[in-house]
């Protein structure tokens, strides 16, 4: 009897000591899971908080950087301004001065004045310019079309699209390198997607402007959009890119070599020149870099040497020819 009531108490007591080692056990299961989750819920939180922190800073680094860029060209038409102002207000100001000389040496000072007169003249005779621009490059042959730029000491602008910029990235180098002017002419040269809103003609230009600076590191604000300002090109788009700093530019002689593309296109600058005749005013030509527009450059070229027209690249200073 007394073994059978040992026998219970000792059963008794390991059920007991089972129970509490495994409540122990079941607490201590509990307790580190409820652990684990609330370090893994900081750290999730660390590291979103990590990563919205550098998005933040990204997108402050890249409006920092737009508006430098937006700033310096504000301040570059503020000068531009400024000059103008003041080179007007010195010819009011020469103009309004009274004659101080005396009779003796009157003879004497009107023929300086005449001689000088003469000279600059002269200068502005001699002085024609004329501005070759060529769209859609760059490409296999740009190197050819500098060459013969060169081999009559012409100068001239390209205004070039993203991805061909990316396709012959020596040719965008060489430009540079000859002393051409390098611009934007889009990404997608579609009329239906540049122009699509004032959202999509300045993504094209960022991205176009981009892609040149990163290849030749020249960050230009001059551009030619697709096809010309007109029709497409609506008031508030004009205004959203002159606002970021961009310079549009058209043209007032169509080669039309897009069209023709044989020698014909020579034929038809050269009778749109000859109208236009000292109406003064820049000479702005549209051309391509095409093979034909290529191959029937010389006597284009010939032409405007034997009129005594200079080639020059298009400046930042200068006013835009738009439509």
């Amino acid at each position: 009897m007394r073994r059978k009531n040992r026998r219970r108490k000792a059963f008794i007591f390991y059920i007991v000591f089972g129970l509490m080692f495994a409540a122990i056990f079941v607490m201590n299961y509990f307790q580190a899971n409820a652990q684990n989750n609330s370090s893994n819920q900081t750290n999730n939180k660390s590291i979103s908080h990590e990563k919205l922190s550098q998005q933040v800073k990204g997108d402050k680094q890249e409006k920092e950087m737009t508006q430098k860029q937006l700033e310096k060209a504000t301040a570059w038409r503020n000068e531009q301004e400024k000059n103008k102002k003041l080179d007007s207000t010195s010819e009011k100001t020469a103009a309004a001065q009274p004659a101080t000389t005396t009779p003796s040496t009157t003879s004497n000072q009107e023929t300086n004045s005449n001689a000088s007169h003469s000279q600059a003249t002269t200068q502005e005779n001699n002085e024609k310019t004329v501005y070759l621009t060529f769209d859609d490059g760059p490409a296999a042959f740009s190197g050819e079309i500098i060459d013969l730029l060169e081999q009559y000491q012409f100068d001239a602008t390209f205004f070039l699209i993203d991805g061909n910029i990316r396709r012959y990235p020596d040719a965008v180098k060489l430009m540079v390198e000859s002393g051409s002017t390098v611009g934007l002419h889009s990404v997608s040269h579609d009329k239906d997607l540049f122009y699509a809103s004032a959202s999509s003609v300045l993504g094209e230009l960022e991205q176009n402007r981009q892609t040149l600076f990163e290849i030749s590191g020249i960050n230009s604000f001059l551009m030619r959009t697709p096809y010309g300002s007109v029709p497409h090109m609506k008031e508030e788009y004009k205004q959203k890119v002159k606002d970021k700093g961009y310079i549009m530019w058209d043209w007032n002689i169509d080669s039309k070599d897009w069209y023709y593309k044989d020698g014909r296109y020579v034929d038809t600058v050269i009778q749109q020149i000859e109208a236009k005749g000292d109406k003064g005013g820049p000479i702005v030509i549209l051309l391509h870099e095409r093979k034909e527009t290529l191959k029937h450059l010389p006597r284009l070229l010939d032409y405007l040497a034997a009129k005594g027209y200079v080639g020059k690249a298009i400046d930042p200073s200068m006013e835009p020819v738009q439509f």
